[in-house]
């Protein structure tokens, strides 16, 4: 076994820097973020800010200044805006480009276009919004509409639809807006704002002041190296990593499962908390996740799936049906994932079960382009049987593009 352990940053947050970028871009003056996550996913929603009309200037790799144009600066596009394979892209920008006083049309690739918008599409249509859309996927229209809401709810427990909403309200004038979920999800609006339960209001604002900004580590993409962590490591550390309360399930349920997990060095950076992370082998068992703890680790549920067929036990997930409509459906993905390696798992509709410790055997296994289930079997291949090869790493580079300079650093080698 590889000697695998050491201190380890990592690259900046998907969430935090597309949301930095979209704020940046409709403040008043220049914004600079350092660490901004410079991945194929963010570079979908700086070349649409671009398209807008909005300066962006690489400084370095991830280094960034946005001269922001104000919230009624953007410029009408001369072509169709696409948001390649990011989610995040397209659903937050049909909340904000809802509000602008020209025509847009929003697209983006074959995966992207699988992806429901109907839960965006809907509640803001309700209020008055006008966004067309065959079957409520892209390629959407979205027309200028004078439009305004004081509440709106969201049944879907996603930060994405919240944040679209949030970017819509921030063009409301007159009144207060209050956004309101059934399930809590992350927080990064970025603008002041008050929270109460699962509701969060904020107040009508003229101008945005411009950031600057050191995006703290992506927890998402820590979690891989978490598992790897608790699976083969001595000791490793991640330093700076954003721990959010509602991005931190993941290592909850790793503490859950028995993990050797602490967190280290924990301070208030930007309004964020920030800490070190520190793991090492553990003897894992099985837990049961419900539908009140799937939402603050909805991305984590591919490598999840794959500890859990390493831990002791039964592991039970129930009330994760979002999982159905990410970048690919990480339930069916996940249950090819381990029976094509000789694993058993018995899926529901809205979760699966799963008994460990199972013996994983070498095969070839489909990613479906999911850059989370490719690195998943990364892991495997590091760590349960270097026979364990993913069909396509390529889309790995969507979120955690230096995830395999990441890997050597920390003594961990992919081994095809």
């Amino acid at each position: 076994m590889q000697n695998i352990g050491g201190e380890l940053e990592l690259v900046g947050d998907k969430s935090l820097s597309h949301r930095c970028i979209m704020f940046s871009a409709i403040a008043e003056g220049k914004s600079k973020m350092t660490n901004l996550l410079n991945s194929g996913d963010t570079k979908a929603t700086i070349g649409i800010f671009k398209e807008l009309g909005v300066e962006i200037i690489e400084k370095d790799l991830n280094t960034f200044e946005v001269e922001g144009v104000g919230l009624n600066g953007l410029n009408k596009p001369t072509t169709e805006l696409n948001a390649l394979s990011s989610g995040t892209t397209a659903r937050l920008l049909i909340g904000l480009l809802s509000k602008q006083n020209f025509e847009t049309q929003l697209n983006g690739t074959d995966q992207l276009k699988r992806r429901p918008m109907k839960r965006i599409i809907e509640p803001l249509n309700a209020m008055g919004a006008k966004i067309i859309s065959e079957n409520d996927k892209l390629p959407v229209k979205i027309f200028p509409s004078d439009y305004e809401f004081e509440a709106i709810t969201t049944t879907k427990p996603s930060a994405q639809v919240k944040s679209a909403l949030l970017l819509a309200a921030l063009y409301h004038k007159n009144f207060p807006t209050t956004i309101s979920e059934v399930i809590a999800t992350r927080d990064h609006s970025g603008v002041k704002s008050f929270r109460l339960g699962n509701s969060i209001t904020i107040q009508p604002v003229n101008i945005l002041n411009p950031i600057n900004y050191n995006v703290p580590g992506d927890p998402s993409s820590a979690a891989f190296l978490l598992a790897i962590g608790v699976l083969v490591s001595d000791k490793l550390i991640l330093k700076n990593i954003l721990l959010n309360e509602r991005r931190i399930g993941f290592i909850k349920t790793l503490k859950k499962m028995n993990a050797n997990i602490s967190i280290k060095n924990l301070q208030i950076i930007q309004n964020e908390p920030v800490g070190d992370i520190v793991v090492s082998k553990s003897e894992l068992v099985g837990v049961n996740i419900d539908s009140s703890e799937v939402a603050d680790m909805v991305d984590e549920f591919p490598i999840f799936t794959l500890l859990a067929s390493q831990a002791t036990g039964k592991t039970k997930v129930t009330g994760a049906d979002e999982l159905r409509v990410k970048e690919s459906d990480r339930i069916s993905a996940m249950a090819e994932f381990v029976t094509q390696l000789g694993g058993a798992i018995k899926v529901y509709e809205d979760g699966f079960e799963i008994i460990g410790a199972q013996k994983l055997n070498e095969g070839t296994v489909n990613t479906y382009g999911d850059h989370r289930i490719a690195m998943t079997a990364v892991v495997a291949n590091i760590c349960i049987n270097k026979g364990i090869i993913p069909n396509n790493i390529d889309c790995i580079s969507d979120s955690y593009p230096s995830f395999f300079d990441n890997l050597r650093l920390i003594g961990a080698n992919y081994e095809l």
